[in-house]
């Protein structure tokens, strides 16, 4: 009997059938030695049995689940910590624009000799080795651009290439010529002294080493040397045209018919 006793205690005081409890504590206002007893809840004394907060195993919890690598992953043996110096980028193919082939740019492209069309115009030709194209004329008589003969040449358009192109058109009379055929140019290249003296002009001759194209008609030739003989000497060079230089060289069209 005593041990069914017993064991029916411990089954009750194992797992009690309340969460109540009763407590005694100092009583309030009634003096010394009182003692007050009450009932409380259990969770208020921090009694509560323990729940469970977490699952692992089965549980669809991937938190409790997760696999926790405790140390650090090593590299594989063939991976490099830090890159080496000594690899080098690969080398990218280069792309051509087109797969064409295309002309040597060092090649040649114009001929020394000038080349006409079979058109009666010659006012267009390709591949002079000198001069510029073909000048605004005036009188017959046209000054280039000066871009062949440097720094000291007298520009086309400039007051004193108007000027010299104007004395020159004025003295500039070609015969008519009736088998002269097309469109033909004399190109003569004038050295300038500073105060107007042709230099090109010697003993009274136009010096040959000055005519760059001549005409396959003589008259038409000797028609542009009586012109430049004519117009010798020029007028000196304006104030402040190519300061610093002793002479300049112009380059002189002369056109048939004018």
């Amino acid at each position: 009997m005593h041990l069914v006793l017993l064991g029916a205690c411990v089954l009750i005081f194992r797992h009690p059938l309340s969460t109540q409890i009763v407590a005694a504590g100092e009583g309030q206002g009634s003096g010394q030695g009182v003692i007050e007893v009450g009932v409380v809840e259990a969770s208020q004394l921090g009694l509560t049995q323990p729940r469970a907060v977490s699952y692992i195993g089965e549980d669809e919890n991937k938190a409790n689940n997760e696999v926790v690598e405790r140390d650090a992953p090593k590299p594989a043996n063939d991976a490099e910590l830090i890159p080496t110096e000594s690899r080098q980028p690969p080398k990218t193919k280069e792309k051509s624009l087109t797969d064409r082939p295309t002309a040597n740019q060092t090649e040649q492209l114009v001929t020394q000799k000038p080349l006409r069309g079979s058109s009666t115009n010659t006012n267009v030709e390709v591949g002079r080795s000198f001069g510029s194209p073909i000048p605004a004329m005036s009188s017959g008589v046209g000054v280039a651009a000066g871009a062949n003969v440097g720094s000291s040449g007298v520009p086309g358009g400039s007051e004193y290439g108007r000027r010299i192109q104007i004395i020159l058109g004025r003295n500039y009379n070609p015969p008519a010529i009736n088998d002269a055929g097309s469109t033909q140019y004399v190109i003569v290249q004038l050295r300038i002294s500073r105060d107007g003296r042709i230099l090109s002009v010697v003993n009274n001759r136009l010096s040959p080493s000055f005519i760059k194209r001549r005409s396959s008609n003589d008259l038409i030739n000797f028609a542009a040397e009586r012109a430049i003989i004519a117009s010798n000497p020029l007028p000196p060079f304006p104030n402040g045209f190519l300061t610093g230089a002793q002479e300049a060289v112009a380059e002189i069209w002369f056109r048939y018919p004018k």
